[in-house]
């Protein structure tokens, strides 16, 4: 559901530039990049507009209802009784049931694979995110750091660097699960795009004069690579 024709025209310098010496290049790239971007944000706004959502917090910890119910960051934010210094986290997810009360501090990763420094960084402002809500609220708090792609929680925490436990990380079936959302459906629909994408690339890519004519080399040098990517005569 991304389409990285939409997205903004790339930058035609700096960090790309460096590495092809090319502005067509650079800005190829550099629009590509800012489609992963935008398909991560797309990631929660799609999960905000399936999971049953929490408009009010501050109202739900007063007079809540029973069930399982999302906070995303902008309602963290316009919080009063949970203004606490530092980052908000991607959601807050309360499970409610009986004397049953949970809270769950999530992070939401498109991705499974971060450096060392990143990784801890973001699970030290969970745990102390856990720890000022925890002393806030009557519920029982813990984090959870959700790869949503991944299908293996072995996975996600070894490409946190092991800064997180398996016991706090969730796949995204895991996640969708509690929140009661077809996981399949969802990504199929985020993949409904590929095949634009693809072709736009491909696209692309002939159209900037440094990567046609790096091609057009590749080919004379190996002429059995035009019948391998299926380029008719």
């Amino acid at each position: 559901m991304t389409r990285i024709e939409d997205g903004k025209p790339g930058r035609r310098g700096r960090g790309y530039y460096r590495l092809f010496n090319d502005a067509e290049l650079s800005a190829l790239m550099s629009r590509i990049h800012g489609a992963v971007i935008s398909a991560g944000h797309e990631l929660e706004r799609l999960i905000s507009a399936e999971a049953p959502t929490l408009d009010d917090l501050d109202m739900f910890l007063d007079n809540g209802d029973e069930g399982v119910f999302l906070v995303t960051k902008k309602a963290i934010k316009a919080s009063r009784r949970l203004r606490f210094p530092g980052s908000e986290p991607d959601y807050l997810i309360f499970d409610r049931e009986g004397r049953r009360r949970l809270c769950y501090v999530v992070e939401l990763k498109d991705g499974d694979m971060f450096d060392t420094k990143k990784a801890r960084g973001e699970v030290q402002s969970l745990r102390e995110f856990v720890r000022q809500i925890g002393a806030a609220i009557p519920y029982r708090t813990d984090y959870r750091v959700c790869s949503f792609n991944q299908m293996d929680r072995q996975a996600i925490a070894d490409g946190f660097k092991r800064e997180v436990d398996i016991d706090h990380v969730w796949t995204g079936r895991d996640l969708c699960a509690l929140l009661d959302i077809d996981y399949d459906a969802m990504v199929a629909a985020r993949n409904a795009d590929a095949t634009a994408n693809r072709q736009w690339l491909a696209s692309s890519i002939v159209g900037v004069p440094a990567l046609r004519d790096a091609l057009a080399r590749e080919i004379a040098r190996d002429p059995g690579m035009r019948d391998r990517i299926g380029t008719s005569h």
